[in-house]
């Protein structure tokens, strides 16, 4: 695996999520939807890969500890600021997430690992590692690049590519780093050999074409991204799919 390098001087992760509202909106959408509702000072959460800590608002509302966990001290630095600037103190950690269970000397009540997926050649090995920082009865909450989102189904069946769609990771990299897009139902595999059941999954960003963002009003589409979560999920439609895990 060669992973992105987002220590990079000239590179600012920031800076991608610039004209992403709606993307960012829909991820903070079905993480409240996944985690819980209100505030408890006693439970603990790490953002495995959370970068600059885009999703501590989310965090803030909810855990009384938090943890940020990042292969990048550049972003983790960011992170560092952002969660000063929202009045909230945080934890960071640097490290490889391959390696986690041996960085990470605690047990949390919540693992979210979210836009980490695609960077991964080796799922198993990171899965069980992060069943390790969970507690008894723990839940993980994973974000996964979806290779069959409806887009690219459609694209690849009027293709006339069937092998599109066996269970392999397809590369969508543009550059010589590891990033791929998995199918879910070899993802759900996965998870089950791993000690996980799903308890939850939701289809997000079921509108990010750009056609959508640019002729359907902001709170509309949001809407019907609302809408679109639930009822997407069982065929897969969205880009990306967020699964709600326990230990079995």
């Amino acid at each position: 695996m060669v992973l992105a390098d987002y220590n990079d001087k000239n590179y600012d992760y920031t800076k991608y999520w610039v004209g992403r509202d709606y993307e960012n909106a829909s991820e903070f959408i079905a993480l409240e939807r996944l985690l819980p509702n209100n505030y408890d000072e006693d439970k603990k959460v790490i953002d495995v890969g959370g970068g600059f800590g885009r999703l501590l608002p989310v965090f803030k509302k909810r855990f009384g500890t938090i943890y940020v966990f990042d292969y990048s001290k550049k972003l983790l630095e960011t992170a560092e600021e952002n969660a000063e600037k929202l009045g909230i103190k945080i934890t960071t950690i640097n490290g490889d997430v391959n390696e986690i269970s041996s960085l990470v000397d605690k047990k949390f009540d919540f693992v979210t690992m979210i836009r980490v997926s695609h960077h991964l050649d080796d799922l198993e090995k990171v899965f069980l590692q992060i069943r390790e920082i969970l507690n008894e009865n723990g839940v993980f909450i994973l974000e996964v690049a979806n290779k069959i989102h409806f887009k690219s189904l459609v694209s690849n069946v009027i293709k006339g590519n069937f092998g599109y769609l066996s269970k392999n990771p397809v590369s969508v990299a543009t550059k010589d780093v590891t990033f791929l897009n998995h199918h879910p139902k070899r993802v759900e595999e996965i998870l089950n050999n791993c000690g996980f059941k799903v308890e939850k999954k939701l289809s997000v960003s079921n509108f990010r074409h750009p056609f959508f963002k640019k002729y359907i009003p902001s709170k509309i589409l949001l809407f019907l991204e609302k809408v679109m979560q639930k009822i997407g999920a069982g065929m897969y439609f969205g880009p990306s799919i967020f699964y709600k895990l326990e230990k079995k």
